[in-house]
């Protein structure tokens, strides 16, 4: 399992081959190597596999749970790299053909596989493309033509990005087409390699989040009598343009790394963000920017003590205020919607103005939506036709990035660890569209904006922990508790992937049959709580589906909370506290989700919305034993009154009559008047 954790847990994988007992008398000598790097630039040799054969060229590919592994001029895949099975290559292993090279994978835009690699017929090179089925895994239609002048270009790779084929051929050749079969125009980038080199062969291009890799081999001859020997460099771009490349850098390894390929864990790695403890301090000045107006006025017309901020986690977030006519440009600015008012350095736009005369006095009510609501403006009128899988990331460059006109100047960050998943026919919608599905696809991402920058979060990534407190009575003046069981699910259908090689069109077959699942201490409190079927093409494997559905499951109510402090000072989106309420015994961390703040105003205290809880929380087994023990305690309370306590007794008549008098119990009779005298008995 070393060898496969070392590939699941690094940024950077590499399969190729080390030449190191190349020589004059055995020039093709290779040895198989896996190495990982967590920055694509420096590695480590994880493992040699001598079992393979002398493999060159080798190419890895991942489907699932199966690594495949193909090279010049054999086939393999594996589950551990540690047992290989060979497949057949028979039918690219042509007779008519010479001089066959460097087969490797890649994924047309429909994510079907094929091999491309580079061949030689009646003398002429050329460049062909083979299908390839994992299901089945079986090679068919080898040998079609991409139309391409390779010339004498060797060792192709193809990449599907952005809606074009990039294919890459020996001496950093790059082309271009709309088909992967072409007809490819060939483009030019900035890379000029180093004359000194003999040749350079065996691109390969690695898409790395927003960047680009570029490997290649630069062959050099050092080794005596070995033409073809070198050693590997790269280059590096942004996604966004692939034309301009970093210089080169010798790759780092304790082994020469040579003609491979690589994967990148795009879903094992990712981008979490680093939070400082903030001041409670904010920027005082508010200007505003009327449309008819060029420059940026201070607002200075507002009645302070009504400026408010609300923010709630992926619905809210607007400021509201009452202004006063003044007789300034700012004021009359404010009369006009779709003005920008910018407030501790984000933006603003109002969409509500509400005219109001108080005393003889003009007012406007003012309503101003953060400036990340506008996004609605975006649209995507391309589509990518099929049911195709996705990160958050996918989503967001196919709506925001540089080759959507469209997008109106939004950008966008991920932050998190966000599972793959499949949409359908993504595409013709605006870019509120675009959020919704984000949302819907990952019900716990939190999209938290900085201006026209979509921040789109995983809740751990969004989560900021400074240490402080809410303990009631100490410095919150009220907590209420809302408990909602309007979305509780508790069971749900799973359908998994089809097969596709079903001989019965109609019935479907499906890698494991349809199931449910339950949890049946929901359903034995809160009865029955079905949710929509799951049908999932992802998943061949039926426990993997299991776990997946139960983490769907809403299993009980969930409680909100909102605090009142007993202070004004700035809220902090996501950040987590530590909530005591004494009373009751009840403690937990909760997570910020919503405010609203009233910066000018020191007598309004901060109102704060916290994370729901699920509600079994308040019968945890520590506040039941609280609960218990202040009845114990009450009880015996009673007890100790009952059988230890003296009872005075005031009255006329005996009270043993009535009562149940114990020894040290104390009998008062009022005095009785006889004439003018008064006597005591």
């Amino acid at each position: 399992m070393e060898i496969l954790n070392a590939v699941k847990n690094n940024k950077f994988v590499y399969f190729g081959f080390d030449p190191r007992a190349e020589s004059k008398n055995d020039p093709w000598n290779a040895l198989p190597n896996l190495s990982a790097s967590n920055d694509g630039e420096s590695w480590s040799s994880v493992a040699n596999f001598s079992k393979l054969k002398g493999l060159r060229d080798g190419f890895i590919c991942c489907v699932g749970d199966v690594y495949y592994i193909i090279g010049t001029l054999a086939f393999y895949k594996t589950s551990d790299f540690k047992l290989f099975t060979e497949l057949d290559l028979s039918l690219i292993k042509n007779g008519q053909y010479t001089d066959i090279w460097a087969p490797e994978f890649f994924k047309d835009k429909n994510n079907k596989y094929h091999i491309i690699y580079s061949a030689t017929l009646n003398g002429k090179r050329g460049i062909y493309v083979a299908d390839f089925d994992p299901v089945t895994d079986k090679v068919s239609n080898a040998y079609q033509q991409v139309d391409v002048d390779c010339q004498s270009s060797i060792d192709p790779n193809l990449t599907y990005m952005d809606g074009k084929y990039y294919l890459w051929l020996s001496s950093a050749r790059l082309f271009v087409a709309d088909n992967y079969l072409g007809r490819y125009t060939e483009i030019a980038t900035n890379i000029i390699n180093d004359p000194k080199a003999h040749w350079y062969e065996a691109p390969e291009m690695l898409i790395a989040g927003d960047y680009l890799y570029l490997y290649q081999d630069k062959i050099d001859g050092h080794v005596d009598g070995v033409a073809d020997s070198g050693y590997m460099v790269y280059r590096k771009a942004k996604r966004v343009n692939p034309l301009i490349w970093t210089d080169e850098q010798i790759v780092k390894n304790d082994i020469n790394m040579r003609h491979g390929s690589f994967l990148y864990n795009d879903t094992k790695f990712v981008r979490y963000p680093t939070y400082e403890m903030p001041k409670n301090d904010f920027k005082k000045v508010v200007t505003i920017k009327a449309l008819s107006l060029k420059q940026e006025l201070p607002l200075n017309c507002i009645l302070w003590s009504t400026f408010s901020v609300q923010w709630a986690k992926n619905s809210t977030y607007q400021l509201q205020f009452t202004a006063f006519d003044d007789s300034g440009l700012a004021f009359n600015a404010l009369l006009s919607t779709e003005g920008i008012i910018t407030f501790d350095g984000q933006q603003y736009i109002i969409k509500q103005v509400s005219p109001t005369t108080q005393d003889g006095n003009s007012q406007v009510q003012v309503t101003a939506t953060h400036i990340y609501n506008d996004i609605a403006r975006v649209r995507q009128y391309n589509v990518k036709e099929g049911t195709l899988t996705y990160l958050p990331q996918d989503i967001l460059e196919f709506y925001l990035g540089s080759q959507n006109k469209d997008n109106v100047g939004y950008t966008y960050s991920v932050y998190g660890d966000f599972d793959k998943q499949q949409i359908q026919n993504l595409g013709d919608t605006s870019g509120k569209d675009m959020i919704s599905k984000i949302l819907s696809t990952w019900p716990s991402a939190i999209v938290y904006p900085n201006n026209k920058n979509i921040g789109v979060y995983s809740a751990q990534a969004f989560e900021k922990n400074f240490g402080q407190r809410i303990d009631y009575r100490n410095n919150v003046q009220g907590i209420s508790m809302t408990i909602d069981s309007t979305n509780i699910t508790n069971k749900v259908k799973c359908f998994g992937k089809q097969k596709e090689n079903s001989t019965d069109n109609n019935k479907v077959e499906y890698y494991f049959p349809p199931f449910f699942v339950e949890d049946r201490k929901s359903i034995e409190v809160w009865g029955v709580h079905p949710m929509e079927n799951i049908s999932d093409e992802r998943f061949t494997d039926q426990e993997n589906m299991r776990r997946y559905a139960r983490s769907q499951l809403q299993v009980e109510p969930v409680v909100s909370l909102e605090v009142t402090a007993n202070e004004n000072f700035k809220p902090i989106p996501g950040e987590k506290r530590h909530l005591t309420i004494k009373d009751i015994g009840f403690e937990t961390d909760v997570t910020l989700i919503g405010y609203t703040w009233y910066p000018y105003n020191l007598d309004q205290a901060t109102v704060l919305q916290y994370e729901n809880l699920p509600a079994s929380i308040l019968n945890s087994q520590s506040l039941l034993n609280n609960r218990i023990n202040d009845i114990s305690n009450l009880a015996q309370k009673a007890l100790n009154k009952a059988f230890t306590a003296t009872t005075t007794y005031y009255s006329r008549d005996d009270p043993t009559k009535y009562n149940m008098v114990r020894v040290g119990d104390i009998w008062v009779r009022p005095l009785e008047e006889e004439g003018n005298e008064k006597t005591s008995k």
